[in-house]
């Protein structure tokens, strides 16, 4: 039994409090960062603009939470920020191992190569180890991951970031569909093979193919300069270890990574179009010499490049040699005579001279073109729409196609020309299906077409089914991811309006777009809507592409003006013309849970063939919009929405608790001067409550 003088101790809060509060911390600094980089903006705006300009009150997270001590807190988040940064410290050094070990690996396969006469890449015991190698520290990634929250926060924040600069740079984001895609094309081009990219409209093949082939040039560069200095580092340094070999590697390795960065980022155009592919825009019209060499008939330069006065000097001297060589015969001739004469002969010779140094006619002068340039200086070319060419015309890439760098491939109207290491030849085009047909289009010939390696590249995976709450795996809905990453602030946070609902209608847009580019595809499985009005579910010439996409939301522009529903009519489905597609698009994105009638819409299922639907048939009322409150999320509240809640801390950290344990002591430990004069604050309070229990007892 506790005595009555025992002093309550305060308790250490709960792991789910202490998070709560951290969480909430977040949201709060988040809004107050955002609204600091809005006042950025102004430096250079007028002083008119900034005395009169207002903002939108934001709704903040509660902070305050009275059963949290504020100092447990900060410990909380100091430990919390610590041991992120060493987890990520951890992350970072196990990939600098991949990337030496990738870098080993690509000069074994170099060797190889060249030892086999660039005739195949073979495997043997050194790339074996380097591969085993690489697949081992994945793996340790892997279980950091799994057994520490920091290091999975770490992780996919710093994904996070990534896809928001990436969407900011007009770059594909980097979910698992993209960076396979892109890896299978740079491990094809690394192997010497053509790649031909496929896909239905507005999904990006276009894109992938010219960031595949600027990573595959930047790459190849970066491994030659690294080979090269860490060759010169170690014949300086021959008594080294490994250990400082991955560190020199780190070190040049990090500036040269920086350096291309630099240039893709702030270099002059000619420093950026060397690393960019050459590109051809395919067409029926283009001819075997638009791809190699053009002829054209030209008229030779009139003059040769000699300065004037040194012509002036050649007749002056020419001139005077004669005379010289004459002077005899001018001797005997009268001064008009002589005078005539001299005259005769510098128009002669001024004559001669125009006519040595000048051209009469035209000659044929040869240019050359992008596959021939490519060939020549070791660079990617890219064909868009490569199917769109005339067969006749693509039979000249053949003997390029199916030889590697070092070999010589004979270009017709050329001749023999060496393929230079850092050649790579990519081909886009349109995958026509039963129901989708691409005017303009050719089927490759298969003997052509069995030269490349074929990689299909079409929409990025998205879950159709159930809400977004009720997603097992959230990290498998890319889709969502790009849209997420659109949307987001630099720093990974989110200000839109009623947040909950807003995200999960977000959810429920990318869920509606997956489920027409299926269809579009022909790739639906659902049995439920396998018929629509009583004809074969298709849709011929509309679909929720990345790009139609990104035009729906910058329509709806974060919730400012409108809904989600109004933006998707506005931003596409009221551009629609042919009304079978219109209809069916409708009809779906009421099922997802747009347009809804006690908002004023009124969307009716029509047949096929009926006309194409207007504004005014969909609405019942004039559209109104009320915005909800903006509110803040945070960038870790943006990372649990895309990858789930991931490793979760379930009880406080030994070492945290520790420091808690000792404050708690330390509060509880007091001098016995102190402890005195408490006892008697203690006694006379008791005893006052003693007086004025009797008093009452007696008054009663």
């Amino acid at each position: 039994m506790k005595d009555k003088h025992d002093i309550e101790p305060r308790c250490i809060p709960s792991i789910e409090a202490i998070q709560e509060q951290y969480e909430n911390q977040l949201r709060k600094e988040a809004s107050k960062l955002l609204e600091d980089e809005h006042n950025k903006f102004t430096d250079g705006q007028e002083s008119f603009f900034k005395a009169f300009r207002r903002f939108e009150q934001i709704i903040e997270s509660s902070v305050a939470d009275e059963n949290t001590d504020i100092e447990y807190f900060e410990k909380y988040r100091a430990y919390v920020e610590k041991e992120t940064a060493n987890q990520g410290l951890k992350i970072e050094e196990i990939e600098t191992l991949i990337e030496y070990e990738t870098f080993f690996l690509k000069w074994e396969r170099r060797v190889s190569y060249e030892s086999n006469h660039y005739s195949q890449h073979g495997s043997n015991s050194a790339t074996r180890y380097r591969v085993d190698r690489i697949e081992r520290l994945k793996k340790e990634i892997e279980k950091l991951l799994e057994s520490s929250a920091e290091a999975w926060e770490f992780y996919h924040t710093r994904q996070l970031l990534s896809d928001i600069k990436t969407q900011h740079q007009q770059r594909l984001v980097t979910v698992p569909y993209v960076m396979e895609a892109k890896e299978k094309v740079i491990d094809s081009l690394n192997l010497g093979m053509p790649v031909y990219i496929v896909g239905h409209l507005g999904s990006g093949k276009t894109q992938l193919a010219t960031e595949a082939a600027m990573d595959f040039s930047i790459q190849n560069k970066i491994q030659a300069e690294l080979e090269d200095q860490l060759e010169k580092w170690y014949c300086a340094n021959p008594k080294a270890g490994e250990k400082e070999a991955i560190e020199k590697f780190k070190e040049i390795y990090t500036q040269r990574k920086q350096y291309y960065k630099e240039i893709l980022t702030n270099g002059t155009q000619e420093e950026i179009e060397s690393l960019q592919p050459l590109f051809i825009s395919g067409s029926h019209n283009l001819t075997y010499e638009d791809m190699f060499v053009e002829k054209t008939l030209t008229l030779k330069h009139s003059f040769s490049q000699k300065s004037y006065i040194d012509y002036l000097d050649m007749i002056i001297g020419d001139f005077y040699q004669w005379l010289h060589e004459n002077e005899d015969k001018l001797q005997q001739m009268t001064e008009e005579e002589k005078l005539q004469l001299k005259i005769q002969i510098w128009n002669s010779f001024s004559d001669l001279l125009v006519a040595s140094n000048s051209a009469f006619g035209t000659e044929i002068k040869k240019i050359e073109k992008e596959i021939l340039i490519a060939v020549k200086e070791g660079r990617p070319v890219i064909i868009d729409e490569i199917n769109t060419i005339a067969m006749q015309n693509l039979i000249g890439l053949n003997d390029i196609l199916q030889h590697h760098a070092g070999h010589t491939a004979y270009i017709t109207g050329v001749g023999p020309v060496l393929i230079k290491p850092g050649f790579a030849f990519i081909g886009t085009g349109n995958l026509s299906t039963q129901m989708v047909n691409y005017e303009g289009t050719n089927e490759l010939n298969p003997a052509f077409k069995s030269r490349f390696v074929t990689i299909e590249y079409n929409y990025v995976s998205q879950n159709t089914k159930g809400s977004m709450e009720e997603q097992a795996y959230p990290e498998k809905n890319e889709l969502f991811r790009v849209i997420i990453a659109r949307l987001s602030n630099a720093n990974g946070t989110i200000q839109i309006p009623n947040p909950k609902r807003t995200i999960e209608e977000l959810f429920r847009f990318s869920q509606l777009c997956r489920v027409t580019q299926n269809v579009f595809m022909g790739k639906w499985k659902d049995e439920e809507q396998k018929d629509f009005s009583g004809g074969e579910l298709e849709l011929r010439e509309s679909v929720l592409s990345i790009r139609n996409i990104l035009q729906v939301l910058d329509n709806w522009n974060q919730g400012e003006e409108k809904d989600l529903s109004k933006a998707l009519w506005d931003g596409f489905i009221s551009s629609i013309t042919y009304s079978d597609d219109q209809n069916y698009i409708l009809s779906q994105a009421v099922r997802f849970g747009f347009f809804p009638a006690e908002e004023g819409w009124k969307i009716e299922t029509k047949g096929m063939g009926e006309s194409t639907t207007t504004y005014d048939e969909i609405r019942t009322r004039p559209y109104r919009y009320v915005r909800s409150k903006t509110q803040t999320l945070s960038h870790l509240d943006v990372v649990h929405m895309l990858f789930g809640k991931g490793t979760q801390r379930k009880s406080i950290p030994e070492e945290l608790k520790n420091i808690f344990q000792s404050d708690l002591e330390d509060t509880l430990r007091i001098d016995a001067k102190k402890y005195q004069l408490l006892d008697q604050k203690i006694s006379h309070l008791e005893h006052s409550k003693a007086l004025l229990e009797h008093l009452e007892n007696k008054g009663g």
